[in-house]
């Protein structure tokens, strides 16, 4: 009897150290253990307020692009399964526009993210694209990640879809409504695959693509005009050489970024 009741009192004892220190861990002031952190050269957090638990940074900032404040829940049951998981929203008085909420985490097998949810102007976020054409763009870029894990150098699995909403591409010779453009995105051992399409009365097409964690990358994309196609847009057409059967123009490019 003696022995169940001391087996009984160290398996309670262990319990209440457990709960104890995860009430610490999460109760510890957010400041104080950011600041603990090692330091990472272009990331800037200021701000700081609440608990590990639940808190806010005013504003995060990563080399020149500002994410406005972040808020977060730490889901303090998951330590127990070694995980140390966030409920995060982020984007208020962001500098790009950039909004969002969602998942992450990280546990034994590295950072990973579910349900996360990101909103971009396009307008900002082509800002930082190379595009070799006097070109602007409108429309609100939006990805939703419903499952994400890391591996080196991109992914272990992953599951997206990037849409870009309200799409209209401006140039000196027309505007070009896009519509909804919507993209399926998939990552398997760091091989990326993604496809979408869209079709408006302007405009029609679709396209596949794939990129290599060696970086080599291939596409396979077509447009089809429609009966509103701009007009001297239309006329630039003939440098493209003649369409296929289907009025569509194709275009297959494979290399290495």
């Amino acid at each position: 009897m003696i022995g169940v009741s001391l087996k009984k009192i160290l398996a309670y004892g262990f319990l209440l150290l457990v709960v104890f220190l995860c009430s610490v861990i999460v109760h510890l002031p957010a400041k104080f253990a950011i600041e603990q952190l090692p330091r990472i050269n272009g990331l800037s957090i200021s701000g700081v307020s609440g608990t590990l638990w639940q808190g806010r940074a005013k504003s995060v900032s990563w080399q020149q692009y500002g994410f406005g404040e972040v808020n977060w829940d730490l889901q303090a049951w998951k330590l127990i399964q070694g995980k140390a998981e966030l409920n995060v929203r982020f984007g208020r008085n962001s500098e790009l526009g950039l909004t969002g909420r969602g998942t992450v985490g990280y546990g034994f097998s590295g950072p990973y993210a579910n349900n996360l949810m990101a909103s971009i102007p396009a307008e900002q976020a082509l800002k930082y694209v190379n595009i070799p054409a006097p070109v602007t763009a409108n429309g609100q870029f939006e990805l939703i990640v419903k499952d994400y894990k890391y591996a080196s150098p991109w992914c272990e699995t992953g599951q997206a879809n990037l849409v870009w909403n309200q799409s209209v591409v401006s140039s000196p010779l027309g505007n070009l409504d896009l519509g909804t453009i919507i993209s399926d995105i998939s990552c398997t051992d760091s091989q990326i695959a993604a496809k979408g399409n869209q079709d408006t009365s302007q405009v029609s097409g679709a396209f596949t693509a794939s990129l290599q964690p060696n970086m080599a990358y291939d596409l396979d994309a077509w447009f089809k005009p429609g009966a509103e196609f701009p007009q001297r847009l239309g006329e630039q057409l003939k440098w493209l050489g003649e369409p296929n059967g289907q009025g569509q123009y194709p275009f297959v490019y494979s290399g290495k970024l």
